[in-house]
């Protein structure tokens, strides 16, 4: 199949189109063009931005596409996605990548795919679910078919997001770990190979169609059994330190200090049962090899040999005479 994916070039659009080309597909990116060098050999690939509306459609005329996935956020509004749409030849069936956060947090878990949504997590799940209704309405309506993917955190490598490898960093340098709060949130993972193969796996699926999916991983852990689950899968030791949030508004600019964005005081537990009895697919990563998998892939990236500033850290541990 003709394949269009917007993006292509940062983690999980990389990983898609690597699994697309595995599949067989003509895939072709669309991005600003700022990393063209990371694409694989056989993609074409189309430089502008998205956000260009005019330019959007002047790129893509000419172009034909029987699957298009929307990936990447800029942040995008509905109106990007209107434009992305009315850019399209033909009816494509279209798969976008929306995210966990659309759902009601202060309700119980865990969420469903019927689990009503809500701009708990404000401007991000407003633009994500104002993007959905539209892409719904597409299909509704007979103007082509649309699936919809609900991720929560992804990780693996080439993440560009600091979370599994922000606990390394530390781990392996014999440096006690901080943990806001109880450290007792649930959070749930899924490996970026995963995602892919599932998204990749919906294209052309009539099954899909007009329908949401959550895809990730099986497995919850606490915030803290999640620092020690990386520790084991390391062969190191860890120290957990404990302290008061509160304390994070005495600092004029605190820095991270739990992952770039773990640190959220309600749960995060997804059921992935309509993924299975659907489409049947499941998983291949557990948690445990997920970690291992990103652990090796960081040694030999060198990433361990990155510059750390531990500054912020080290002064809330003299706060709390750790």
């Amino acid at each position: 199949m003709r394949v269009l994916v917007i993006g292509g070039t940062e983690f999980i659009s990389l990983h898609l189109v690597q699994e697309l080309l595995r599949r067989g597909h003509d895939v072709t990116a669309f991005n600003r063009g700022r990393h063209a060098e990371r694409l694989p050999a056989g993609v074409t690939a189309i430089a502008g931005d998205r956000k260009d509306h005019a330019g959007l459609r002047e790129r893509l005329q000419g172009h034909r596409f029987d699957g298009v996935f929307d990936i990447t956020y800029a942040p995008t509004l509905g109106e990007d996605v209107t434009a992305l749409v009315a850019a399209l030849a033909g009816e494509p069936h279209i798969v976008f990548i929306s995210t966990g956060r659309v759902y009601d947090h202060a309700l119980p878990i865990p969420y469903s795919e019927d689990t009503p949504r809500g701009f708990y997590w404000g401007d991000y799940a407003r633009h994500k679910i104002a993007a959905e209704d539209l892409l719904l309405e597409r299909h509704r309506t007979g103007r082509g078919p649309v699936s919809i993917v609900r991720p929560t955190h992804v990780m693996g490598p080439l993440n560009t997001r600091n979370n599994e490898t922000f606990f390394m960093d530390r781990i392996w340098r014999n440096r006690p770990v901080l943990v806001p709060g109880h450290g007792g949130w649930l959070r749930q993972f899924g490996h970026v190979e995963d995602l892919a193969i599932a998204m990749a796996a919906m294209l052309g699926n009539a099954k899909a169609y007009g329908q949401a999916y959550n895809v990730m991983g099986e497995d919850t852990v606490t915030q803290a059994g999640f620092v020690e689950l990386i520790a084991e899968v390391m062969g190191k030791p860890v120290t957990l330190r404990h302290f008061d949030p509160v304390l994070l508004k005495s600092f004029d600019k605190p820095g991270p200090v739990f992952g770039q964005n773990l640190v959220y005081e309600c749960h995060a537990v997804h059921a992935t049962t309509r993924l299975r009895q659907e489409l049947g697919l499941r998983p291949r990563y557990t948690l445990a090899s997920a970690l291992a998998h990103t652990w090796a892939w960081y040694k030999r990236a060198g990433g361990l040999d990155r510059p750390v500033d531990f500054s912020f850290e080290d002064a809330i541990l003299a706060k709390i005479g750790a």
